[in-house]
C-alpha cells in the first residue's frame, strides 16, 4: 500500500506539499532537459506534475511523488501507478517518462503528417487473422533492427516502421520489406 505522507516527516516540521513540490521542480527540470513541456499542478491535496508534448498538448503523463513502505523511500509515480525512480534520481523518472510517451506521441504525429481526405473511398475487407508470411518478415526486421517496431499496414499495403530516437522517434514506410530496410538504414546508418 502506498500512502502519500508520513508521521516522521510531519514531526519533522516540513509539510508534505513542499516536499513533493521541491522533488517535482527537480523532475520538471530534468523533464524539460529531455524535450518535453511541464504543468505544475499544485493546488489541489496531491501535487501533480503534467507532461506533455506542445504539439500534442491533450496527452500526456501526471506524476505525482508516493511514499511506499516496503523500499521506506518517496517515488516518483506515474498515472497508473508505475513506479518510475525514487525521488533522488528525477534523471532516471524523466528518462522513463519519456519511454511511456514517446511511442504514443510520435504515434499521433505521425497520424496527422499522414492524414488524407478520402472522399466516396470504401472500407477495406480487412481478414480476422494476419498473413503467416508478415509475421515472419515482421520478425525478421525486428531482429536485424534491436528497438524498431515494425508492421505490415493493411489498409495501406505498405510496410511500416516505428524507429527509436530519443524524444523523436520516426515513422517510416515503404512498398517492400527490403525497401523498408533501406529506409530504416538511411533513417539511422549506423545500424
Amino acid at each position: 500500500m502506498l500512502k502519500r505522507w508520513n508521521e516522521a516527516q510531519s514531526r519533522a516540521g516540513s509539510s508534505p506539499t513542499s516536499f513533493a513540490t521541491t522533488h517535482l521542480d527537480r523532475l520538471s527540470a530534468e523533464i524539460l532537459r529531455e524535450g518535453w513541456q511541464t504543468l505544475r499542478r499544485y493546488d489541489g491535496p496531491h501535487p501533480l506534475l503534467r507532461v506533455f508534448d506542445p504539439e500534442v498538448p491533450h496527452f500526456g503523463e501526471s506524476v505525482s511523488l508516493v511514499h511506499e513502505p516496503t523500499s521506506r523511500t518517496w517515488w516518483y509515480q506515474s498515472s497508473t501507478g508505475e513506479n518510475l525512480a525514487p525521488y533522488d534520481r528525477p534523471g532516471l523518472a524523466a528518462a522513463k517518462i519519456t519511454r511511456i510517451l514517446t511511442p504514443f506521441v510520435t504515434a499521433v504525429l505521425a497520424a496527422r503528417t499522414h492524414q488524407t481526405t478520402a472522399i466516396e473511398l470504401t472500407c477495406p475487407d480487412i481478414p480476422s487473422a494476419p498473413d503467416p508470411a508478415h509475421a515472419v518478415t515482421i520478425a525478421k526486421l525486428q531482429e536485424r533492427f534491436a528497438g524498431v517496431v515494425c508492421w505490415w499496414g493493411i489498409s495501406t499495403k505498405e510496410w511500416w516502421a516505428l524507429i527509436p530516437g530519443g524524444t523523436r522517434w520516426q515513422i517510416v514506410n515503404a512498398a517492400t520489406p527490403d525497401d523498408l530496410v533501406q529506409v530504416i538504414l538511411k533513417a539511422h546508418p549506423n545500424r
